[in-house]
């Protein structure tokens, strides 16, 4: 039973980055982004175009497509899309999230190729090694997905917490005008996780 358990952890595991990075969303930009699984399969693409298809080392190609791309298409997205929806009525917002979770499969297949993919890689190096805790085998990348979890649950609470810029971005999306009225100046606001 210990098997199936950690195996449920997993998928649980990779279902909460996926929900923390919707909660992220709607936090920073006020927006239900149900274009977010289409941003996750534009940046596995990529990662598989790098590493598969051009020969890239696992570390290289993960870094480039999940820091590198992963941030600057989020950017691109806030600035030239959410940023400007965000106090539009919330069947326009719904639309043209669905627009992007249509748009970015096309624009993958454009932009990296169209090609089959029969395996994809995980990020542990091939052959993925195997551990033994309590009996139960338990993989490599099931090892990454665990502490993939926590690094990213942990960080975007203490990010959007304890910094002035969680402050401001919580500001903004909680109550934009009581913000402005209240002559608060975001660029000096404390969070008051620090002294």
């Amino acid at each position: 039973m210990i098997q199936y358990v950690i195996a449920g952890l997993v998928l649980g595991g990779i279902y909460a980055i996926a929900s923390a990075g919707i909660v992220v969303t709607y936090r920073a930009a006020g927006i239900l982004n149900f274009g977010f699984g289409a941003l996750a399969y534009f940046i596995s693409r990529f990662y598989y175009f790098l590493h598969t298809q051009h020969g890239w080392a696992i570390a290289p190609a993960a870094l480039v497509s999940v820091v590198l791309a992963g941030s600057a298409l989020g950017v691109v997205l806030y600035f030239g899309l959410f940023r400007l929806l965000r106090l539009a009525a919330p069947l326009v917002q719904v639309v043209v999230t669905l627009g992007v979770s249509v748009c970015l499969p096309s624009i993958a297949a454009l932009e990296f190729g169209n090609v089959p993919i029969v395996k994809a890689p995980g990020l542990a190096p091939e052959p993925v090694r195997v551990f033994r805790i309590a009996g139960v085998p338990v993989t490599m990348d099931q090892l990454i997905v665990y502490v993939s979890v926590v690094v990213v649950l942990v960080v975007g609470a203490l990010v959007l917490r304890c910094t002035d810029v969680g402050l401001r971005v919580r500001a903004m999306v909680d109550s934009p005008a009581m913000t402005a009225l209240s002559g608060t100046n975001r660029s000096s606001s404390r969070s008051g996780c620090g002294p």
